[in-house]
């Protein structure tokens, strides 16, 4: 981490990593005389949430801008906030992420609504006999993997998350079933792509 961090700085002023290096250590003292001094330090923070380090590297800030990005640096994500990530595709500590992390769980809550998904695969079930497909692709689980894919898929939410209010009644129609795979691409870029442009690129490529 170190080593990235001070290829990030020199890069950020466009002057040799070796620069960096032996400048930041000169800088630091006297709170930190040595590479190893900085990694304890470090250690001390990815363990113990210690704050030592960063209220150190506060000290040198040369501008608004090294401010923020010492915080950014710095910044833990949640447990919950690193799972809702992953989920989506995000690194947890991203600027992108944390802007959008209300909206992600706005859509995420409602996209899980049990109640309302147990519903629309019922639903599913009983318009495609069992066997219900994914409505981009066609997979089926049941007729893929026997009993052990029966009545199995997981439910989109079609609606874009910035136009979801928290108080909005989210109807059966609001969700489409899909396969895993479709699901994973649906939310692997920003903007999101919609289901019926999934659906076009992927009976172009077939």
């Amino acid at each position: 981490m170190r080593i990235k961090a001070v290829a990030s700085v020199a890069d950020r002023r466009r002057i040799a990593k070796e620069t960096v290096r032996d400048k930041f250590i000169r800088q630091l003292r006297p709170d930190i005389w040595y590479a190893n001094d900085f990694d304890r330090l470090l250690e001390d923070w990815l363990i113990n949430d210690s704050v030592e380090l960063k209220n150190i590297i506060l000290k040198h800030k040369s501008d608004s801008q090294d401010l923020e990005m010492i915080n950014n640096a710095f910044y833990k994500a949640s447990d919950s906030h690193t799972l809702l990530a992953q989920e989506f595709g995000y690194d947890p500590n991203a600027e992108s992420f944390k802007e959008g992390n209300l909206q992600l769980r706005i859509h995420l809550r409602k996209e899980r609504n049990r109640s309302l998904v147990k519903r629309a695969k019922e639903r599913w079930n009983q318009e495609q006999r069992g066997h219900i497909c994914c409505s981009i692709c066609g997979f089926s689980f049941s007729k893929t993997y026997g009993e052990v894919g029966e009545g199995f898929i997981e439910a989109h939410h079609v609606k874009p998350i910035t136009s979801l209010d928290p108080n909005e009644i989210v109807k059966l129609t609001d969700l489409v079933p899909v396969c895993s795979n479709c699901h994973s691409m649906l939310h692997h870029n920003r903007p999101w792509l919609t289901a019926e442009q999934l659906s076009d690129i992927v009976n172009r490529n077939r």
